[in-house]
């Protein structure tokens, strides 16, 4: 049976022991001068967010809308340019919530949402601690299909290649038809006696499903049958403890040009040819944040909160910044350019891409535990109390 901590206070555990986390009142912050200021355009509160859990929400920005949801069950839409609300879908009753349904006052019910929000086949979705993956019309809010799998869902679902596929923390991944919810294939994985609380996030690409598993391997499945292509370790159980043997693959792997970027906890950043599973190169970097990649640049923040900019092409280190090691960060996300990388008291770290440099630091109330996502012209962020901020640099 697998067992799963909770992954912050587990975290948080880990860093004490290897000597890379301090109390919060010993943290020291780099000082740092705003040389860039970003406008925040709108702000708009998505119920209570994410609250204390580690529920893996993220989100979506699709076209001229923003795509958000809370722990608790809401789904909503926002007009992108304005931050004016569209819709809020209610998982708890697969119905639209209304403005007082929305205020969730009386209501202590949840739906566990903790995967998404993701989007493909004109349909949004999101995942579920209770096992449901549900779809929406991005339109109107409607529900369009809600299944169950055999599992927590705690990475957003992918689409491509005619299917739905959701990568579960008991193991299995589910391919479901995208306009129906019907299962279509299910491949049982290797699991891993202790993980981290995450999953994976599976990618679609060049037919083929690959992801991450808890046992610190990395696989490729045939999309339109769930058959294993390959498998390959790229980290290997160490120590004489569980707690120090453990290796998950949770970050998402990142394709390009017919290669495979992955990175594991207490492993190593691997980059492996698609086809064949054979590793090109390694280096010595573990975490279990999602990467950023732009151009020929990886960008990590890594267990203990270094952040590094590594060469795609040969695995050489490009720039290291140290200023924020100790501290619990989310992953990167490339905006412009710059990477914007959050932390657990609510700040909003902004550093030169090709320097490591730090040109700002903002303030944003509660913490953030996913990092924000970018479409090129926009950042969308969203903290763990449900404050959802669109930020524009000219």
């Amino acid at each position: 049976m697998k067992l799963c901590l909770n992954r912050a206070g587990l975290v948080l555990a880990l860093l004490t022991v290897l000597s890379a986390c301090s109390s919060k009142d010993e943290l020291v912050y780099p000082e740092i001068s705003n040389k860039i200021k970003p406008d925040e355009i709108w702000s708009a509160s998505v119920g209570d967010g994410v609250e204390h859990y580690d529920s893996a929400l993220k989100p979506l920005i699709l076209g001229d809308r923003v795509f958000a949801a809370s722990r608790a069950g809401y789904v909503m839409a926002f007009e992108r340019e304005t931050g004016r609300k569209l819709w809020t879908f209610d998982a708890r009753t697969d119905e639209s919530a209304g403005f007082l349904d929305s205020l969730n006052f009386w209501n202590d019910e949840t739906a566990r949402l903790s995967g998404g929000v993701s989007a493909g086949y004109d349909k949004i979705y999101v995942g579920s601690e209770n096992g449901d993956v549900i779809a929406l019309n991005p339109e109107t809010g409607e529900l369009v299909w809600r299944v169950k799998v055999g599992g927590e869902v705690i990475a957003s679902p992918a689409a491509g290649d005619g299917f739905v596929v959701v990568n579960t923390s008991a193991g299995s991944v589910f391919a479901l038809h995208p306009d129906t919810g019907e299962q279509r294939w299910k491949h049982e994985q290797e699991t891993a006696l202790l993980s981290l609380r995450g999953t994976s996030e599976p990618v679609i690409a060049s037919g083929g499903v690959i992801f991450g598993s808890g046992a610190g391997k990395v696989a490729v499945l045939i999309a339109d049958k769930g058959v294993l292509a390959w498998e390959q370790s790229i980290a290997v159980p160490k120590g004489a403890t569980d707690l120090s043997r453990m290796n998950d693959v949770d970050a998402t792997p990142i394709i390009i040009d017919g290669m495979i970027y992955a990175i594991a906890y207490n492993g190593e950043l691997t980059a492996l040819d698609l086809r064949t599973g054979r590793p090109v190169w390694k280096r010595e970097y573990s975490t279990f944040r999602d990467m950023a990649i732009e151009g020929s640049s990886i960008y990590i923040v890594d267990s203990t909160g270094k952040i590094f900019a590594i060469d795609r092409r040969n695995g050489l280190e490009q720039w290291s910044q140290m200023g924020l090691n100790k501290h619990l960060l989310t992953g990167p996300v490339v905006y412009k350019d710059y990477l914007a990388i959050g932390d657990v008291e609510g700040n909003l770290f902004w550093l030169d891409k090709n320097s490591g440099e730090f040109v700002g630091q903002f303030s944003y109330g509660s913490g953030f535990y996913t990092q924000g996502v970018s479409n090129g012209d926009d950042l969308v962020i969203q903290t763990r109390d449900g404050e959802l901020s669109l930020i524009r640099l000219p």
